[in-house]
């Protein structure tokens, strides 16, 4: 009997630290830790040099996309890409929102009829982010409900 074969008869609690629902998978602590990086560095050199604050907007999409992991071997899950989806058009909206409001500045004109439209594209995608955040984690949460109501049954 080969340690699969074991592994398959007894199942391991779901909180034993091994398994599918051992924790935050490697790639999504990893995505923690750069954009819990970046967030920071992006509101600290952002008044300093106009443009880093972007970088604070890729650190909260990095962490949002690592919090939307799903259970199993695979962690970047339907949530994952729906929040990176999210996450992209927020970033692009809010570059271009930042180009519109240099522009004018430079050119020390009004703002542009797109900077509204800009804003509120921004602000969905960041609305939609949130939300495919929160998908993965009730997933998480109901699958890991669901092994341990599993394991309990058996034994």
């Amino acid at each position: 009997m080969s340690p699969a074969d074991d592994d398959r008869q007894n199942p391991l609690p779901p909180s034993s630290g091994k398994g599918p629902d051992a924790g935050m998978p490697l790639g999504a602590r990893r995505l923690v830790l750069i954009g819990g990086l970046c967030v920071p560095v992006g509101l600290v050199a952002g008044p300093y040099l106009l443009g880093l604050q972007i970088l604070a907007v890729g650190g909260v999409v990095a962490v949002a996309v690592a919090l939307s992991y799903g259970p199993g071997r695979t962690w970047f899950s339907r949530w994952s890409w729906l929040t990176v989806a999210a996450g992209a058009v927020w970033m692009a909206a809010t570059i271009a929102y930042w180009g519109t409001i240099v522009a004018a500045a430079d050119a020390s004109a009004p703002l542009s009829g797109w900077s509204p439209v800009l804003f509120n594209i921004g602000v969905g995608g960041l609305v939609i982010m949130a939300a495919a955040t929160a998908g993965g984690v009730l997933t998480r949460y109901r699958f890991r409900r669901a092994a341990a109501a599993a394991a309990a049954a058996r034994g």
